[in-house]
């Protein structure tokens, strides 16, 4: 009985039959352009034995469609099976019937730029009993994503992180973008760390008594 369990198992995962699996969806967005929603989910009725298609569980079909920056805010794109691309691996094993749904409605918003100082967040250990500044390079940076996110950008700050105090050589140190809504062109910056010198105050000379001061107890 378990051997005929097993030998069905076989057969069937051979025998070739339909499914629906998810596609990702990934837009090749011109650089001035952010989608206002969420890529839509779309699935593809694939045929194939049972054993390919478990496969495309763990390596999805792909959707991928280039846009360019002159296109209106609201797109209708079409979608076929000629569009979806089938993993290397799966080719020839493969064939897809059909894309769900048949056409997607993209909404975009325009990217905009500006140019932000880059703040610190950086700790120089050992830092006790001395004084230490921070210089950055560059010391700003460029922020790029919708126009109502950057109108609320006006510096950027570097991840929370501790650099030694006696190196002498800069430092990469990433730009914190989580939770920033933009993109940071550059992603990091170099941090020169310089230890600052106290000023010692120089004490001033004793003043010499003149000739013409008369001393305690002279005579006129």
């Amino acid at each position: 009985m378990a051997l005929a369990i097993i030998v069905w198992l076989i057969v069937t995962a051979k025998e070739p039959t339909e499914d629906v699996v998810p596609v990702r969806f990934a837009p090749q967005l011109d650089s001035t352009l952010a989608l206002r929603d969420p890529p839509p989910q779309i699935g593809a009725i694939v045929a194939g034995n049972r054993e390919e298609l478990l496969k495309l569980y763990s390596t999805p079909l792909v959707v991928r469609r280039p846009i360019a920056n002159d296109v209106p805010d609201t797109l209708v794109i079409d979608l076929s099976p000629r569009d979806v691309e089938i993993p290397p691996n799966l080719g020839g094993a493969i064939i897809v019937r059909a894309v769900t749904p048949s056409s997607l409605t993209l909404r975009f918003e325009r990217n905009t730029t500006r140019i932000v100082p880059v703040l610190s967040q950086l700790r120089v250990d050992p830092g006790v009993g001395s004084s230490f500044t921070v210089r950055f390079e560059p010391e700003s940076v460029q922020v790029i994503g919708p126009r109502q996110v950057i109108a609320r950008l006006d510096r950027v700050w570097t991840v929370r992180s501790v650099i030694p105090a006696d190196d002498s050589l800069p430092h990469l140190v990433d730009i914190d973008t989580a939770r920033l809504g933009a993109r940071v062109k550059p992603a990091q910056v170099k941090a020169y760390v310089t230890r600052l010198t106290a000023v010692v105050p120089t004490a001033a000379p004793l003043a010499t008594p003149s000739a013409s001061t008369p001393h305690a107890g002279g005579k006129n």
